[in-house]
């Protein structure tokens, strides 16, 4: 972690010691082939995809509570588009409910639930993408339930 470092204020510059911009670099800058790249090992376990870009979800889906399915779906299709074999990272609330075979009154009803956790994306009317900030988090989660 961070040692203390004498930070100089001059004419309403800041100086910063290099052995200090240098720990910062390597804590705060984000690298997204290297964060993706970690979640890889977790999303095959869940969800694969089709080459036409369909999510499967290749986890015991018994084990996991329709959110968690909303989740997978579409950490599904935001990895479909990354790896080409999809468009957009987003689905229509009625491609998930067909592809879950779940209504799409509760479809709806979880959209909310997740989107007011921060964890699903409205891009459009009746249109979700997967929050990738906390979805490790939710990979952790899911992971933890299907016992892998």
């Amino acid at each position: 972690m961070f040692k203390y470092y004498i930070v100089q204020y001059n004419n309403g510059a800041i100086f910063v010691e290099d052995k200090l911009k240098k720990e910062l670099y390597k804590e705060l800058t984000h690298d997204d082939d290297a964060e993706f790249a970690k979640l890889v090992p977790k999303v095959k376990q869940i969800v694969k995809i089709k080459i036409d870009g369909t999510p499967v979800i290749v986890c015991d889906p018994n084990k996991l509570s329709q959110q968690d399915l909303i989740v997978a779906y579409l950490t599904g299709k935001f990895f479909a588009k990354i790896i080409g074999s999809s468009p957009k990272d987003s689905a229509q609330l009625k491609e998930i409910s067909q592809a879950l075979r779940l209504g799409s009154n509760l479809i709806s009803a979880r959209l909310v639930t997740l989107k007011n956790n921060m964890q699903v994306e409205q891009v459009s009317k009746g249109e979700y993408k997967i929050s990738t900030a906390p979805l490790e988090k939710m990979l952790d989660q899911i992971i933890k339930k299907i016992g892998v």
